[in-house]
């Protein structure tokens, strides 16, 4: 995986100032500018896939971007409805001491019943969103080979990508966590210190913060260009019959 071209490829190209400030602009647009950076990153992951020389596309297609991102946004949304399995039971489980009225053994009782399931429950949904985690990079590299939400609900070639390139993934996760600690721990120092100074420090605070938005593009970016290596260098997965 070449991570340097991950960290590097946005500014090799010659426009990639307006391209950024575009994208970072289009985020304060809400919930349309979310859409529409996902479906921007798309367009990267097929283009580093296709090991094109300038991966960073314009912002000319902005309606199909905005498509492309709404279509991968339901198919995460669809993955992630076995997470209410396991947190909704909480919220009721939770009731059943006050089911016991003044009985306080009984009330004891639940309680601690209460406690275990919500543990057990609780562990369930950490393990699922650590999946979810690894199987949301396959649905944007699926979704970007196809063009279709289909190719994201083909749940046994979904698993099958994972399972082969899931080496690959894991590497990329962590990258993408450590890049968005130092961008937010750079960030949150420099807001802090600048705080603490008067009138014009608070002002440039409020401006640094304002960096947070193409901070946010760029670390999408960076994704998408290793979501990109990783679909250019994985094996074909036979379809389900």
């Amino acid at each position: 995986m070449e991570i340097g071209k991950a960290l590097s490829f946005v500014f090799e190209d010659e426009e990639w100032v307006s391209k950024l400030l575009l994208g970072s602009a289009i985020l304060l647009i809400p919930i349309f500018g979310v859409f529409a950076l996902m479906g921007y990153a798309i367009a990267i992951v097929r283009n580093v896939k296709a090991n094109a020389p300038r991966p960073l596309p314009d912002w000319a297609d902005l309606g199909q971007y905005f498509m492309d991102g709404l279509m991968f946004w339901v198919a995460t949304l669809l993955y992630s409805l076995p997470l209410l399995i396991f947190i909704c039971p909480v919220v009721f489980i939770w009731l059943l001491p006050a089911l016991a009225g003044e009985e306080e053994d009984l009330v004891t009782i639940l309680a601690g019943i209460s406690g275990v399931v919500s543990l057990g429950l609780g562990c369930l949904a950490l393990v699922y969103g650590l999946l979810l985690a690894l199987l949301t990079p396959v649905l944007q590299i699926r979704y970007a080979e196809s063009g279709e939400i289909g190719a994201c609900l083909r749940f046994g070639e979904v698993f099958r990508y994972l399972f082969a390139n899931v080496g690959s993934i894991i590497i990329s996760q962590i990258l993408l966590w450590v890049a968005g600690m130092v961008i937010g721990t750079v960030v949150s120092v420099f807001v802090g210190v600048l705080g603490i100074i008067p009138i014009c420090g608070w002002i440039m605070a409020g401006v640094l913060s304002l960096l947070m938005l193409p901070a946010v593009a760029w670390l999408t970016l960076f994704s998408a260009h290793l979501y990109g290596q990783i679909a250019r260098q994985a094996a074909p997965v036979s379809p389900a019959f």
